[in-house]
């Protein structure tokens, strides 16, 4: 994959001295007339919003860098306009993101120790009363499900404005408030980063952080980048701490780097999702840029795992396959780097706490990991360890395992049914984004959507319909490309 980044130093450069260019293609992409377009000038504001097709979206970032963004709906020629403008530092398009994660679910019963939080030492911390509190995490997501008991206690309350915020609409009977989430996935997310220390339920990596839901995807995972540019500023403008991005793209995104910049500059640390490629040179944006800590999965057994990308982007590796967490219905295991990444949201949530200032908690971290004897391009620094980070020692035990609290088919079978209401079939790689929500009510396997009972439950596995969904189906759920 070309990868051509341009470090923070490149980025402060071209406010004076005129237009990072981007190659002719990445302007023709298919149904790619949205774009983002980083000015240096109110005039450049003026002169961008003025051509745009559609009513355009500012982001101002001059409070900790030299740009202002404009979102809107540009045609080739007003972009390659725009782009001989002195006062244009860039033009791209506003590329869609996608969540990073598979799932299956389950339901409530005792305490269950996820083994990624048990793996990383942050049941040690729990257990030495270290528990992150004080903590702001902003979860860059699809929603968080406020109402789950997991989550709850650690939710920012939700009649303040300021706490949480949606770019996008909820839709469904989930939907409390407007940063409800209606897919599942960033609730999960949440989980794993803070789920409250109580007798049931899951343990989160800093039970005792603060959680706000900055929503950007659609219940389907796909999210805007100029949403996720916003989402990052409105959390630097309110002096969160963190901000965690499980989501991610092949495409570079100077925007989204100029947000990163925005972020440090601000004092908050983002986490990025590797991606789940699964090959060499594919780490997903923003986590390739250096602004993001890129996180990398790893399995139970210290291995990276196989769908988790490598490249010079990682900075660390954290448990992301076989994940339990909370769900919209309970509970769910997932993997991916979406999984990943909240566990180091959560070991830098205990870092900050424990005095680190922001600008070291990535060489902190990254000096106190365990090498898993993996390559660089594979673990980054190594496996996170948050009890190291603090000081503390631990057995590098599994919890409680795999295990997930005990399974419910009422979930699959809603999700499942909603297939079968299709008006029209869909193509391979969408079938894989919705399919893959019944993985688990049989076995894990590809399923053909032709076999879809009129029950909405799944008959039994057959072969997937070609080379390319059997292919997808070791991806992200929420990844179809």
């Amino acid at each position: 994959m070309t990868d051509r980044r341009w470090s923070r130093r490149d980025l402060l450069k071209s406010a004076a001295t005129g237009v990072l260019a981007l190659g002719a293609g990445a302007v023709a992409y298919d149904r790619m007339s949205r774009y983002i377009v980083g000015v240096r000038s109110d005039d450049g504001v003026t002169a961008a919003a003025s051509v745009s097709d559609t009513s355009p979206l500012r982001v101002d970032l001059t409070e900790h860098t030299p740009w202002q963004l404009v979102s809107g709906t540009f045609s080739k020629a007003r972009t390659e306009s725009l782009q001989s403008r002195d006062d244009v530092v860039f033009v791209h398009p506003d590329w869609q993101l996608e969540t990073l994660s598979t799932q299956t679910s389950g339901t409530e019963q005792v305490q269950t120790v996820p083994w990624g939080v048990d793996r990383i030492g942050a049941t040690a911390l729990r257990d030495a009363g270290e528990t992150a509190a004080g903590v702001d995490i902003g979860i860059i997501d699809g929603g968080i499900d406020a109402s789950h008991p997991d989550i709850g206690p650690n939710v920012a309350p939700p009649s303040n404005d300021a706490a949480h915020k949606a770019w996008v609409a909820c839709s469904g009977d989930s939907c409390t408030y407007p940063w409800s989430d209606d897919g599942g996935h960033g609730t999960h997310v949440a989980g794993i980063a803070a789920a409250t220390d109580r007798p049931a339920g899951t343990l989160g990596v800093a039970p005792d952080a603060t959680l706000h839901a900055l929503k950007v995807c659609d219940g389907s995972g796909r999210c805007r980048s100029s949403a996720v540019v916003k989402a990052i500023r409105f959390a630097a403008d309110q002096e969160w701490d963190v901000v965690n991005l499980s989501l991610g793209s092949g495409r570079p995104s100077t925007a989204l780097q100029a947000a990163g910049v925005y972020a440090l500059e601000a004092g908050v640390v983002p986490i990025a999702a590797a991606g789940n490629q699964g090959r060499a040179d594919s780490v997903s944006y923003p986590a390739a840029y250096d602004e993001f800590i890129g996180v990398s999965a790893t399995t139970i057994d210290d291995d990276i795992a196989g769908f988790s990308s490598r490249g010079g982007g990682v900075d660390l590796a954290a448990p992301g396959a076989d994940i339990c967490a909370p769900g919209l219905d309970g509970y769910e295991t997932n993997s991916g780097t979406s999984m990943a990444a909240p566990h180091v949201a959560g070991a830098v949530a205990h870092t900050l706490a424990d005095g680190v200032a922001p600008t070291e908690v990535r060489d902190h971290l990254r000096e106190t990991a365990e090498d898993i004897e993996a390559p660089e391009s594979e673990q980054g620094a190594g496996l996170v360890d948050a009890a190291a980070a603090l000081g503390y020692s631990h057995d590098g035990d599994t919890g409680d395992g795999m295990r997930c609290p005990s399974p419910t088919s009422t979930w699959r079978r809603q999700a499942c049914s909603g297939l079968q209401r299709r008006p029209r079939p869909l193509p391979c790689s969408h079938w894989h984004g919705l399919n893959t929500f019944c993985m688990g009510a049989v076995e894990t396997r590809t399923y053909d959507s032709s076999r879809l009972g009129d029950s909405g439950t799944w008959p039994g596995p057959a072969a997937s319909s070609g080379s390319q969904c059997r292919h997808r189906g070791t991806r992200s759920v929420f990844e179809p490309k």
